[in-house]
């Protein structure tokens, strides 16, 4: 920035005493009218931020679930064997499966996950672990990036595409997807690279890959499958577009068939147990509150769609936006701003509309003010939404999740390979990290936890408890009744700096209570 402000100084001063300010400022908008390349700028730059922020880390429910299901995938494999199927049979049915997972026939787990992004992931997986999936979510930020900044040039020229480009790139929910191995941000770039490969109308070639697309998009998130009749709409090529979407469509009742033991029901369940018009109210006062809070801005779009009502392509992305609210409406309800995640492709088509309304407001200034302008509200717009990124934790969250995999480098280092671990949160990323057993406490009643740990720890199977600091109070009340839910002994490990994860090892606590010291490690 300060090489920046030289650079203005330094033009504004040679200018001026050429008396050739405004025709500089002039030629600057003419530039920026022709040529595109700061839209693919502007993506490269959201990969340097997502890069140096990037989480690289299976940690939490979301991302173990999508990073280990890939790992499956990479191995040829189609369910995950449950090595503890014998110790727990009769017991709860979810008691073995770690979040992300869920029980299939016997002896067999299945990924609660849609196929699309584990698939995309399985090489990079395979080649480079969470890393190499990470870098696939950072390519389809660029690519979400790069393709909305495309259709809003499209349909209102180059300077609604730089601003539009700028605007997804830098809204603090797509900034925070776009640094975690998540869907939001891949189901957002294919939706966008749909609609502007349509939007070009260059022929058949290019609605077949709009299918493509949109083929993947359904893949990566079936709830929002249907929606592939709004794109369907504006092909010229229909049967070419629909080709692909209806293989992808086939292929997802399929895996579900596989998987859920029928085609019309997803890893989540059903659609009675996901959805309720009571959720209605309560989603949107929140989405409403997130949206003002993080991109207001987002809201010109509703301006841009009155004025421009009769355009059949703004037309389409009206009501697809619409749409993908509408089916999150009725969806849980969620009290993390995070969630906003859930209408990223909503607010792609959003900033599309929104920066065509101010590319307009900038064509009735002077010419040479308009460069100004461009240059005021697209700093203004980042500036702003780097700073709610920043205060929302965003870039603090690659530092907060490392501890997960320290946990699990001491697991690996000096646990035996026949210890099992009892988890919640983090069960499913011990599984992937550690490829141990797992217990799922908040799936266990007291009673199957007792009988299930007593009876691995008589056949030499020593049982450890893994717990993020939130956890530990809810593990005690539901447990209150058996010595492991008193967690009254020292960790082995407590790991983390504003969040913590702990280590307990079940034998230690009768040692404990028998007087003999026991040492906790800590690290940050």
């Amino acid at each position: 920035m300060a090489l920046a402000a030289v650079a203005l100084g330094a033009w504004y001063v040679s200018a001026r005493r050429e008396r050739a300010v405004v025709a500089d400022l002039a030629a600057a908008w003419q530039r920026c009218q022709r040529h595109s390349a700061i839209i693919v700028a502007i993506g490269l730059a959201t990969a340097v931020v997502a890069l140096t922020s990037a989480t690289h880390s299976a940690a939490g429910a979301d991302a173990s679930g999508y990073i280990s299901e890939s790992a499956m995938f990479a191995r040829g494999q189609m369910f995950h064997r449950d090595e503890l199927s014998d110790v727990t049979r009769g017991h709860d049915p979810f008691l073995t499966s770690p979040l992300g997972w869920r029980p299939a026939a016997e002896g067999l787990q299945a990924p609660t996950y849609p196929p699309g992004l584990p698939l995309l992931m399985a090489l990079p997986q395979a080649m480079a672990g969470a890393t190499g999936a990470s870098l696939v979510v950072i390519a389809s930020a660029v690519v979400a990036v790069v393709a909305t900044g495309w259709l809003a040039f499209q349909l209102a020229g180059s300077v609604a595409g730089i601003i539009a480009a700028a605007l997804l790139a830098f809204t603090p929910v797509f900034l925070y997807q776009a640094i975690q191995p998540m869907s939001d941000v891949p189901v957002t770039a294919a939706w966008m690279a749909c609609f502007a490969l349509l939007a070009a109308r260059k022929g058949a070639g290019v609605d077949a890959a709009a299918g493509m697309a949109c083929a993947l998009a359904v893949l990566i998130r079936p709830n929002l499958a249907p929606l592939a009749l709004v794109p369907l709409m504006v092909a010229q090529h229909r049967v070419l577009f629909a080709t692909p979407v209806a293989i992808a469509g086939a292929t997802l009742a399929w895996l579900q068939w596989t998987w859920y033991g029928s085609p019309l029901r997803s890893g989540y369940g059903s659609a009675d147990e996901l959805f309720a018009l009571s959720n209605i109210a309560p989603n949107a006062a929140r989405y409403f509150s997130w949206l003002i809070a993080t991109a207001p801005v987002l809201l010109l779009s509703i301006l841009a769609v009155v004025r421009k009502h009769a355009d059949h392509m703004v037309r389409g992305l009206a009501a697809f936006a619409v749409l993908v609210a509408a089916a999150y409406l009725v969806y849980a309800v969620f009290d993390e701003w995070s969630y906003l995640r859930f209408l990223l492709p909503a607010l792609a088509v959003m900033a599309v509309l929104t920066a065509s309304e101010l590319a307009a407001w900038i064509d009735r200034w002077q010419v040479a003010a308009r460069p100004v302008l461009l240059f005021v509200i697209v700093i203004g717009l980042t500036a702003h939404a780097l700073s709610v990124a920043r205060s929302m934790g965003t870039f603090r969250l690659a530092d907060q999740l490392r501890r997960v995999e320290r946990v699990a480098g001491m697991i690996n280092e000096d646990i035996p390979p026949a210890a099992v671990l009892v988890a919640g949160e983090q069960s499913g990323s011990m599984r992937y990290y550690t490829e141990r057993p797992i217990l799922r406490w908040d799936a266990a009643a007291p009673a199957s936890l007792a009988k299930v740990t007593a009876a691995l720890e008589t056949s030499r199977r020593p049982v450890y408890i893994v717990l993020d600091q939130w956890e530990e109070s809810l593990f005690r009340a539901r447990f209150a009744g058996i010595a492991a839910g008193a967690l009254d002994w020292p960790p082995i490990l407590d790991a983390g700096t504003s969040h913590r994860t702990r280590l307990w090892k079940l034998s230690d606590r009768e040692r404990f209570l028998q007087g003999e010291h026991l040492n906790t490690i800590r690290l940050p």
